[in-house]
């Protein structure tokens, strides 16, 4: 990411947390393109470029903190904080490292923060993914919030082949673009939204597609989870839709990955 001096800062000092920016507060107010950079330690500010942002909103790591409705995940070692907040009528999930200690702020936010930030910037624009991210920090990114169902709480017969087709599409669009999803678990990542589906949580996905020459091939191997995963919920909701060779990939999956996806 580009890193940018605040405005009158100290050209020799380019940092977020030199001269006049340190404050009392755990969080120094620094801001630029409506980013508040946490100031624990000395931190570089972020440019509000595309590249860190694909969602309309003016929402800011200390505005999401002080308006925290919900935690939804504690988040305990090696994992983040996730919070319900909201800003003038919108409501977004935060997936937070920013009050962790040192080593694992930047050792393990930076890097899974920024992994889940690129995959929502290389994803935008498919349909039936999380339409709007913001990354707030470098320790932090916010999600819209959907009010919704999770798979794993529609029974059998509830529905049909048809969200069991657009999974299938949402998948396609993926592989389609070189990534993979990787963690498409019924119960936490997809969710019915008036009879729609829709896949989150993009901390997993990532890209064999941009490796040269072996890109197209990784992609497909590394596609296979996701493939197996729409088989087990074709199995589930719309069994009569199984071929022969799905039933073979199913034998296949029930040895290789938890139950639970």
């Amino acid at each position: 990411p580009q890193l940018l001096e605040p405005p009158g800062a100290d050209p020799h000092a380019g940092w977020c947390g030199r001269g006049a920016a340190f404050r009392a507060s755990p969080y120094a107010d620094c801001r630029l393109g409506g980013h508040k950079v946490l100031d624990s330690f000395p931190l570089p500010l972020y440019n509000n470029t595309v590249s860190h942002r694909i969602m309309d909103s003016d929402l800011t790591y200390g505005e999401a903190l002080d308006r925290i409705e919900k935690v939804l995940v504690q988040g305990s070692a090696g994992k983040a904080e996730v919070f319900l907040t909201s800003l003038r009528g919108k409501r977004f999930v935060v997936k937070d490292f920013g009050r962790k200690g040192f080593w694992e702020r930047h050792f393990l936010g930076r890097i899974f923060i920024g992994r889940e930030a690129r995959a929502y910037q290389g994803l935008a624009g498919i349909e039936g993914l999380p339409g709007q991210a913001l990354r707030l920090t470098p320790f932090a990114i916010a999600v819209e919030y959907l009010e919704a169902q999770d798979l794993g709480s529609v029974n059998a017969g509830e529905i049909g082949i048809t969200v069991v087709r657009q999974l299938e599409k949402i998948i396609d669009a993926i592989h389609s673009r070189g990534w993979v999803h990787l963690d498409l678990q019924r119960r936490t990542n997809i969710l019915i939204v008036n009879g729609e589906v829709r896949v989150i949580d993009l901390a997993s996905a990532f890209r064999p597609g941009a490796l040269p020459l072996l890109g197209p091939l990784l992609t497909r191997f590394f596609g296979i989870f996701d493939r197996l995963s729409l088989i087990k919920f074709k199995r589930l909701y719309a069994p009569d839709a199984l071929t022969d060779n799905d039933r073979c990939w199913l034998k296949v999956r029930n040895l290789v990955m938890p139950t639970k996806w």
